[in-house]
């Protein structure tokens, strides 16, 4: 009891002090360990959780909110649900639900949330009930949950989005514990939300499943562990992981992204991107090419948008490793001549029309921010490159 008294003073006076672990310099996030960390990649404090602040670049609508108090259904899945929405955006709308990591709440997701909203997608934001001691499989049925919230609000008399959202079309996510979920949570049953939901993305995830009938009696209480049949599952996955991480969580060695990865059925669509030297902060917010393989993956799986397909082949420039079992049709969004072929040609052609000031938007714009520049030149040249 003493210990729980403790650390419920300590967050209160944590929080009393600081507001966010983002206010923090280097010294200050080092002295509060046990609630954030200091992610290298952006060099800015975070909530161990996930979040934090960064360079996040937002997409073209504006957004706005609803909380419980707004009258968003309270789910006993999960805790302080905020759905986030575009307000110009064409509907109907598809949805991500995101989790967070240990000791994380809802609002250690906003900055993702508030991500996806901008760029047309309904996003739902939610923590654990309990943010210590919740599991990863609590935390994959609060996913289920929070879609039944999302869904509820397509017919909840006073809601904005009555008559607006794609009930059939959902992505689960989740940061370091919240990321597991993510891949629990398309092993569960659900009669109701399960065929809903088509894909996920796992950032910097970790997981642990309590099976006593399976896990080797070495595990932690003969009954938690990870093994290859907890990740049997069809549903297109992206894991964003660092390379570093298991030198900072050797207690998850076996149960980082790359295992997950690993376990996953090769039948099953999916990609590992490693970011190099990245530490378990490494995923936690949207930015760079984290934002942009994140934000292509939800165009393609839940937009079913499938030009973005060959952008989501090309290997990031700070990979350590980039593997993937997706594999792009006939139609080929490089090819700029459109003579069946991605090579030097095509990058020439491009480089010649900006140069010229010719327009080929509809082909040369490969990044889709709706200019043909300099940025097109460069993801074109890696894909010649990886090919």
């Amino acid at each position: 009891m003493k210990r729980y008294i403790l650390i419920f003073i300590s967050v209160f006076l944590f929080n009393y002090i600081y507001a966010e672990c983002s206010d923090l310099d280097s010294t200050e996030c080092l002295q509060w360990a046990e609630y954030c960390e200091w992610n290298e990649d952006v060099g800015q404090c975070q909530e161990i959780g996930g979040g934090g602040g960064g360079d996040t670049e937002y997409g073209p609508y504006e957004i706005s909110s609803l909380n419980e108090g707004d009258g968003l259904r309270n789910g006993p899945g999960y805790m302080d649900g905020v759905l986030y929405y575009p307000i110009d955006a064409e509907p109907p709308f598809r949805s991500v639900v995101l989790t967070p990591g240990w000791a994380g709440g809802s609002s250690s997701m906003a900055e993702w949330g508030e991500f996806y909203a901008s760029h047309g997608f309904l996003a739902m934001t939610i923590g654990p009930n309990d943010e210590i001691n919740d599991t990863h499989e609590q935390r994959a049925e609060g996913l289920l949950d929070a879609i039944t919230t999302i869904k509820e609000e397509q017919w909840r008399t006073g809601s904005p989005l009555v008559g607006l959202i794609d009930t059939n079309r959902f992505m689960v996510s989740g940061y370091s514990m919240g990321g597991g979920a993510s891949q629990i949570a398309l092993t569960l049953y659900d009669p109701i939300n399960s065929q809903s939901i088509v894909a996920a993305i796992a950032l910097n995830p970790t997981i642990i499943v309590y099976d006593c009938d399976n896990c080797p009696p070495e595990s932690a209480e003969g009954c938690w562990c990870f093994l290859p049949e907890h990740m049997i599952h069809d549903t297109p996955t992206l894991i964003i992981a660092g390379q570093n991480e298991i030198d900072e969580l050797p207690e998850y060695d076996g149960a980082l992204g790359q295992d997950m990865y690993a376990y996953t059925p090769e039948t099953t669509l999916k990609m590992l991107y490693e970011i190099s030297e990245g530490d378990h902060g490494s995923a936690s917010f949207p930015y760079g090419n984290v934002l942009e393989k994140t934000l292509f993956w939800a165009k393609y799986h839940l937009m079913e948008d499938l030009s973005y397909c060959d952008s989501l082949l090309v290997s990031p420039s700070n990979a350590s490793q980039f593997i993937s079992t997706l594999e792009c049709g006939s139609s080929l969004a490089y090819d700029i001549n459109s003579d069946g072929e991605i090579d030097q040609s095509d990058l020439i052609m491009l480089v010649v029309s900006i140069v010229n000031g010719n327009d080929i938007e509809d082909v040369g714009d490969l990044n889709f921010d709706q200019f043909t520049d300099i940025f097109d030149i460069l993801l074109l040249s890696d894909f010649i490159g990886n090919i």
